[in-house]
């Protein structure tokens, strides 16, 4: 990159040094498309290549504050297609991307001679806005883009402006205007891509920066505009001329220097990286020259970064204790503590029962013992450590998903949906499997696209052993033999779809779906004589029976799913599906009480709730609810909850000990 900034700057000597009445060439295609141009001494023609269609045009700056005329033409194919005169945007044009256009400029007075587009942020007359001590940061995504922004100056005085880039593949240039066009400062480069400039202001008066980053990087950068309050226009001054440092140590300079330092820069940014809030940080052995810059002065240090030898390392514990699936980070203590170079080499014994990632993560892969050696990149220092592989522990998930809100007419909001994923999810919380409890996830309103990725994120760790339950309530439908789920943004999803998204979960999967028309997904009717029709379910179909899915719909494929209250004084508050309402009686939350019930459907009072048992407790305490409504409103409702597969011994629930 430093020979790409020479190359800029011997261009830059050949155009001034260019005889009277010539014809100066300036490529402004594949380069920084801003150029300094004598009128008075030369004519210019040089050729441009728009990287997109768009309206472009051509701006003459004075370089000098002195007063700058020009005559531009604009040429394709040796046919004149625009023609401007004056100074600033003196002509504009739609160009077409990839075409190569010659452009002639003649005039007198020292010029800045710029093609830009016509968008937000790419040309003088458009530019961001910055203000006055509010750091910002913006990306130069396409090499050679510039970016202008114009601020207020808020007092008379200096000001300092600094631009630090995110990384090293970004050297970065600025230049300051006043609002006539006439260039006021031009940056001071700086090590590691960073640059500066200082400028006397008047308050009131608007500016123009121009960013840009001549050699071609992209990426991100700093801007601040720094206006320094009284105290940080002292002179700065280390306490000491030079400093040490060790590879991987820091230090924080900011604390050795009398004044306000307002950047940091290492001329050797791959020996000693500096830091904005003045840090350093040791990267490898060698001398770095540390510049800090302030308002008004600038004060220089040298930093000597030193080798410090690895003596010893210690793996923490006495052994890496893990199930299968499971995984834990290896701890490693270094002796000294600030060794330079603390990189890791892990070698398993036995990578059949566990591996080791480069970073230094252990999984185990199947029971057994095994041993992992840990030593230095150089190999000169190691330690060991037993891994014991333990047979995989059941881990229990689960994903509750609300849809309440809808954009339909009517219907709009599925009052109650909220609530009874919330009790599902407080439910869960009181369940226990031999010392493991569900981890439960919940979304609302989501759509289609949302819905796949929360299943994919929230059960991407399951393994054969897990138990994953899925829960979901929502406006539904059954058409054209299946059910359909239809969520938020007006989108579905059938069955079929959401089963081949839940088949790729290894283990138990539990679907509980809570919703019209749900018994289709296990081709289930309200009644036997329907059921007996042929109807297939995407959950029970003949090609995964006897599989991992353990299912209960909250109604027939041809039935209605309602969501009741008790509490007609506390309103919708109280709304739950009459679904949500059931499973949480069964296995013992009271919604109304939002607290620990009886476990009604342990039916042999073991502390545990089978398929089966829930499932017998839901279909008949749903026909209860559904009776007292009845009999309140004259009216008849039928909701009849389905499972699959019928008479399954599974336990699905058990309680945490008070």
């Amino acid at each position: 990159m430093r020979k790409l900034k020479w190359a800029a700057l011997l261009l830059l000597i050949l155009v001034l040094i260019a005889p009277a009445a010539s014809v100066g060439a300036l490529a402004l295609s594949g380069s920084d498309p801003m150029r300094l141009a004598e009128l008075s001494r030369a004519d210019y023609e040089f050729d441009y290549v728009p990287q997109a269609n768009s309206n472009y045009s051509l701006y003459v700056l004075s370089a000098d504050g002195g007063r700058v005329e020009a005559r531009a033409e604009l040429l394709e194919d040796g046919e004149v297609i625009a023609v401007g005169e004056g100074r600033g945007a003196i002509l504009t044009q739609w160009l077409v991307a990839g075409v190569n256009y010659t452009v002639r400029v003649s005039g007198s007075g020292s010029a800045m001679i710029e093609v830009a587009r016509d968008a937000l942020s790419r040309c003088y007359d458009q530019p961001l806005s910055a203000r006055e001590n509010e750091p910002s940061q913006k990306m130069i995504a396409h090499a050679y883009d510039a970016h202008w922004y114009s601020f207020q100056a808020e007092q008379t005085g200096m000001l300092m402006l600094t631009c630090v880039p995110e990384g090293a593949e970004l050297s970065l240039s600025a230049m300051l205007f006043d609002d006539g066009g006439a260039l006021v400062a031009q940056f001071e480069n700086l090590s590691g891509g960073a640059c500066m400039l200082r400028a006397a202001t008047e308050a009131g008066r608007s500016y123009y920066l121009r960013v840009s980053a001549p050699a071609g990087g992209t990426g991100y950068y700093a801007l601040n505009l720094h206006r320094p309050e009284e105290h940080e226009l002292a002179a700065l001054q280390f306490s000491q001329s030079a400093y040490g440092l060790t590879a991987g140590g820091e230090l924080l300079l900011a604390r050795e220097i009398e004044g306000e330092a307002l950047l940091w820069v290492s001329e050797s940014p791959e020996i000693a990286r500096a830091l904005p809030d003045g840090r350093i940080v040791g990267l490898r052995p060698g001398t770095a020259r540390i510049t800090a810059y302030g308002m008004l002065s600038e004060a220089s240090c040298s930093v000597e970064v030193a080798f410090v030898a690895l003596e010893k390392i210690e793996i923490a514990g006495e052994a890496i204790r893990l199930s299968v699936g499971d995984d834990a980070a290896v701890l490693v203590n270094f002796t000294p503590e600030d060794a330079s170079d603390q990189r890791l080499r892990y070698v398993m014994e036995n990578p059949l029962i566990a591996s080791v990632s480069r970073d230094g993560v252990v999984k185990g892969l199947q029971s057994g013992e095994t041993v992992l050696t840990v030593s230095n990149a150089r190999g000169t220092v190691s330690a060991s450590i037993e891994v014991i592989v333990s047979p995989a522990v059941r881990k229990y998930r689960a994903l509750l998903v609300s849809e309440e809100n809808y954009p339909f007419e009517e219907n709009t909001v599925r009052t109650g949906s909220k609530a009874s994923m919330q009790a599902i999810a407080d439910l869960l919380e009181t369940a226990e499997f031999e010392d493991a409890s569900f981890v439960a996830r919940r979304a609302e309103d989501l759509s289609k696209a949302e819905l796949i990725a929360e299943i994919r994120s929230t059960f991407r760790n399951a393994t054969p052993q897990d138990v994953s339950l899925f829960y979901i309530t929502c406006h539904g439908s059954y058409e054209g033999g299946m059910s359909f789920l239809e969520l938020s943004d007006g989108s579905s999803i059938s069955a079929r779809d959401l089963e081949r998204e839940l088949r790729a979960i290894p283990g138990t999967v539990v679907v509980l779906i809570d919703s019209c028309g749900s018994g289709g997904a296990i081709g289930a009717a309200s009644e036997y004589e329907d059921f007996a029709k042929g109807v297939t379910g995407a959950f029970s179909g003949a090609a995964i029976r006897g599989s991992k899915y353990k299912v209960l719909a909250s109604a027939g494929l041809d039935q209605d799913s309602y969501r009741i209250a008790f509490n007609a004084e506390a309103g919708a508050g109280t709304m739950a599906t009459a679904f949500a309402r059931a499973l949480c009686d069964g296995a013992g939350w009271d919604i109304d009480r939002n607290d620990r019930g009886t476990m009604g459907a342990d039916t042999d009072y073991d502390g545990s709730i089978t398929l089966n048992e829930l499932y017998q407790y839901m279909y008949s305490r749903v026909n209860w609810y559904l009776e007292i409504a009845s009999s309140l409103t004259g009216q008849t409702y039928r909701q009849s909850v389905q499972v699959w597969p019928e008479g399954d011994p599974f336990v699905i629930f058990t309680r945490k000990s008070e």
